[in-house]
């Protein structure tokens, strides 16, 4: 249920942070607002790094096989290094 919970939260995040960007660049280029378009190259890079949390995410619910008798939890704390 937690990875569900994660994967859903990480797709609406990258879908939100599309649109911002989307929006954000847009208004920036209009206006010629270097705010507005640094905004949008913030919300590029928290694209990064919710891709990098469906990812984490993604690799830490595959069940335990026979190289990794535990599981793969702990590339969670792998990705959560990258993403910060």
């Amino acid at each position: 249920m937690r990875f569900k919970n994660v994967k859903l939260a990480s797709i609406l995040c990258i879908i939100g942070n599309i649109f911002l960007l989307i929006i954000k660049g847009i208004i920036g280029l209009l206006t010629k607002s270097q705010a507005m378009i640094a905004d949008s190259i913030n919300s590029a890079v928290d694209i990064f790094s919710s891709l990098m949390t469906f990812i984490g995410n993604k690799i830490a619910s595959r069940p335990r096989d026979d190289c990794h008798n535990l599981g793969h939890g702990k590339a969670e704390y792998i990705f959560s290094m990258l993403i910060s």
